[in-house]
């Protein structure tokens, strides 16, 4: 083995000189070279926040949690960097649309709030995810049906301040855990149904902090499903992601900055013309939008936001 080749501490010494390091003086104020590398102070660690949104039952008044107390939330917390649900080959692009309406929001207020926006979701293609939904297996559609009704109920129950409380709260948040952990992920074919749920928050965990560079404040925003499974995969990483109270009264105000509702209606036009195909994209992204919901759900935040 060439251990100078292997030893960054040896090709510096073989580089500059041994006696380069022995005989130049130390700084005034200070122990040596080698001792000021070892007492040199360590890098903060930054602060990661994960938030979580509701998509369109942001436009429920009933769980007043606003698309604007979303921002609002993002505002308080004033971070250097928030990494959003668009996939980074989406972003600014012909299919941004196909994600959700608040991460454009988010990505176009930016510059005026003073972060930088990063796209850091990713997607299964379609193909894989519809094979195993078309097999999704009915012993784990049973063990899931119970959640649902009793899960839905608990949380309308206690949305009566904000479902921003409720979908924050450490037991529902344990509950969303434990049907992914426990039920979706014990089974191959249901979690691949489900967008191999664990491998993309691993990547979105990654991306974000990968892209977040030197930035002190990160703050995620995902749909509040992906809460838990991000945390956990920060943890991982070696960071300590807090999950935030709330820092808003409720508005019940949904109008939007002109700026951003332009946005939106590109993004509309966009996904119709690829609809209709008149614009050429992937096939993968062609299928995941002409089956999914997401012009429905564009018209109506264009609608409820104007």
């Amino acid at each position: 083995m060439n251990r100078i080749a292997d030893s960054p501490v040896l090709i510096f010494l073989a580089t500059f000189g041994l006696s380069w390091v022995f005989w130049t003086s130390p700084v005034p104020g200070t122990t040596g070279i080698l001792a000021d590398i070892r007492t040199e102070k360590p890098v903060p660690r930054p602060e990661v926040f994960i938030v979580g949104s509701i998509h369109s039952m942001h436009y429920n008044p009933d769980y007043h949690y606003s698309i604007n107390d979303l921002l609002e939330q993002i505002i308080a917390l004033k971070p250097d960097v928030v990494c959003g649900e668009i996939a980074p080959e989406a972003f600014e692009h012909i299919t941004e649309g196909y994600f959700p309406p608040e991460a454009a929001l988010l990505a176009e207020m930016a510059p005026e709030l003073h972060y930088r926006f990063v796209p850091v979701d990713w997607r299964l293609d379609y193909a894989t995810q519809s094979k195993a939904d078309s097999i999704y297996p009915e012993s784990v559609k049973e063990k899931l049906a119970p959640f649902g009704s009793t899960y839905f109920a608990r949380m309308n129950e206690s949305a009566s301040q904000s479902m921003y409380d409720a979908v924050h709260c450490e037991s529902n948040i344990a509950i969303i855990d434990s049907v992914f952990e426990q039920i979706i992920g014990a089974d191959p074919i249901a979690e691949t149904a489900h967008g191999n749920w664990h491998e993309r928050n691993r990547r979105i965990a990654e991306n974000g902090m990968n892209a977040a560079g030197d930035a002190q404040r990160i703050v995620f925003v995902f749909g509040s499903d992906h809460i838990p499974q991000i945390r956990r995969q920060l943890q991982i990483l070696g960071f300590e992601p807090q999950v935030p109270d709330r820092l808003f009264i409720p508005s019940g105000n949904h109008k939007v900055p002109d700026a951003v509702l332009k946005r939106w209606k590109h993004n509309l036009e966009n996904l119709r013309l690829i609809r209709d195909r008149k614009i050429p994209v992937t096939d993968d992204y062609f299928q995941k939008i002409i089956n999914s919901g997401r012009i429905r759900e564009l018209e109506q935040a264009i609608q409820k936001s104007s």
